[in-house]
This record gives structure tokens, sequence and C-alpha cells, in this order.
């Protein structure tokens, strides 16, 4: 059997975790990767913008050309297609023409920051539109004219995101990783207010680290921090922040469960989501940024860390038992009746 990953396959990427996982549970097929990121990377700054912003110019046309070359033109029993918001609807409908079955995956919103014309209107093309937010939905169902969505969480990989360092070695710190936000600036200098040291990483907080990086309790590790160095830096430290983004209505992220499976406290929001995945005694919920700060005040004053191991231990246990890994959840898409991948043609 043959299939084919489109999408990033850049090191640490989510998106280069499943292609590895989709590997290791499909031994049977032989799998083609197209790597749509090293077009990207490879453009000149303007055109990565005009990508990013507008889904146009020359760096999304060359990698249209790019899949279509390297895809070929022998027939796929599967193609599985990562943020397909580059892929203009003939290189999709080529795609579609060559496969048995094609799956559309994203573990981000498909509707609001980052819309793409081009995925709207491919939506149909595909046997199965896999999501991790329920909120998009009802426009996944508008668009697609027919039900093939799987909703599934999101969720770590089993080989990255588990503890490194023992207990004993643990920082009093809070780590956040990912991009900035007005409302995560306020929760970070929240914390740092209350002299709760923060360890930050991501990109657009240059302005944020101007005003803070010269005193005492803000580290900044750079642009970026990824696979095995983000698993390491949340296994170093007791509390990761599972902030969710405020422009638009998440509800869980990617973090919600590899900050437990690092064996450090999860700090979350308290929703709908995350009050299905988590007991009181599993993760550190909050409601407003001062008593998140008080919360950990009390976790980091008192004597030992007993209450920060039991707090982190039952945590990680929880996503474990839940089979929250990438493993478990591209297996239960592998096996949804609407792609019927052991009948032949």
């Amino acid at each position: 059997m043959r299939a084919a990953y489109v999408g990033t396959l850049t090191p640490g990427s989510t998106s280069l975790m499943r292609a590895e996982r989709l590997r290791e549970l499909t031994p049977e097929m032989s799998w083609v990767w197209v790597d749509t990121d090293s077009v990207l990377i490879k453009s000149e700054r303007f055109w990565q913008s005009a990508a990013y912003r507008l889904k146009a110019g020359q760096a999304v046309r060359n990698l249209n050309s790019m899949v279509d070359q390297q895809i070929g033109t022998e027939p796929y029993d599967l193609v599985w297609v990562d943020k397909a918001i580059f892929l203009k609807p003939s290189t999709v409908e080529r795609l579609r023409s060559l496969s048995r079955r094609i799956v559309h995956f994203t573990p981000d919103t498909a509707f609001a920051n980052g819309r793409s014309r081009h995925f709207d209107k491919t939506l149909g093309q595909y046997d199965l539109l896999v999501t991790t937010k329920s909120f998009d939905v009802p426009e996944y169902l508008r668009l697609a004219g027919r039900d093939t969505v799987h909703l599934t969480t999101q969720g770590y990989d089993s080989d990255v995101h588990f503890p490194r360092s023992p207990e004993i070695d643990r920082r009093d710190e809070v780590v956040f990783v990912g991009l900035a936000e007005p409302d995560r600036e306020n929760c970070l200098a929240t914390l740092m207010e209350h002299g709760i040291t923060v360890r930050l990483a991501g990109r657009d907080w240059d302005g944020f680290v101007r005003r803070w990086g010269r005193k005492n309790h803000l580290i900044y590790e750079g642009d970026g921090m990824f696979g095995a160095s983000y698993a390491e830096a949340l296994s170093r430290s007791w509390i990761g922040l599972g902030l969710l983004s405020k422009r638009f209505g998440e509800l869980h992220t990617t973090r919600t469960f590899e900050i437990p499976a690092c064996g450090a406290i999860l700090a979350t929001e308290r929703n709908a989501d995350t009050d299905r995945f988590f007991d009181e005694d599993e993760a550190l919920f909050f409601s407003g940024y001062s008593e998140l700060a008080s919360r950990v005040l009390e976790l980091f004053s008192a004597p030992t860390r007993d209450a920060c191991r039991e707090l982190a231990g039952k945590g990680r246990q929880r996503v474990t038992q839940d089979g929250r890994n990438n493993s478990n959840i591209l297996s239960a898409v592998l096996a949804d009746p609407r792609l019927c991948l052991g009948t032949s043609a």
C-alpha cells in the first residue's frame, strides 16, 4: 500500500511528530513525505509574508508546484494533508484524483486567524476532516456539504513529552512557550510583579522583553523552543502555563497535554474542555491572573515540594490513562469507518 504525507516536516514541529507516528502505525504502507515548509523557508521574507497574510504570491506558487512534482503520478491508498492553507484547489483536486482516500488534519482553528480561501474551496474534496476545535464543526459541515468531520483533541508525543529530570532538580518557576498576545503579556507581568520567575520562549515578545528583561524574574529563551528542548524546559520546572489564545474561542491546546506529560503542573483556565480533561487535584485551575499568582506563591512558599509533586503526578497520570498521546489519537482517525482503509477499492 502507498501513502503520502503533505505537511510541515521541520524538526520539532507537531506536524513531523504526526508524520512519524502515522508511519509507525501503518507498517503495511510505504510513505512519501512532502515537506511544504521547505519552500517557505527558502523564500524571501516578502514572499513569506505574502503567503501567510494573503495565501498568495511566489512562495505559494512554488509550494504548489513542488507538491505537484513530488507527489508523482502513481496512485495512493491514502493521502494525509496537514494544514492545507496554502494548497490551491487544483493541487488538492490532483491529490484527490490520485488517492483512494484523502484526509485533512489541523490542530488549529480553520476559520479564524489565518483563514484560507484555498482551504474553504477544497473541504468537499476530503473523505475526512480532522479538527480539534469543537466550535469549528458547524463551518466544516457547511462548507463540506456532508458529514466528514472527525472531532478529536490535541495531543502529546510519547517519544518527546516525558519527564527528563528527577523531581529534586525542578526549578521554582513558571514556563510559557508560545506567541505573544496582550492577554498573555498581562498574565506573565502579573506573575513577575508577585516575584515569580517566568521562563519564556516564542515570537513577537520583543517589546515585552525590553520592558522586563532587566528585571530578575524573566528568563527569555528566544524566538522558539521546540521538540526535546521544550520538553526539557518543562521537565526542569514545576509549572507550565497552558494559556489559551484570546483571538478566538480556544478551549484547549497542545500545551494542555504536553505540560503534564512532561511531569510539570499544568496551570490552566477553567472551561468546558479543561473541566472535562482534569479534576481539581490534577491541574492548577485559575479564573484570574492574581489568583494564579497567589496559588503559585502558595506552592513555592511551602517548606517542601510535596504538594507540587502530588499535583504534577496526578496530572501526568490522567493524560496517560486517558490516552491523550498522538498514537492513540491518530489510531482513532485511521480506524474511522468513513476511511475503510482495510478494504480494497
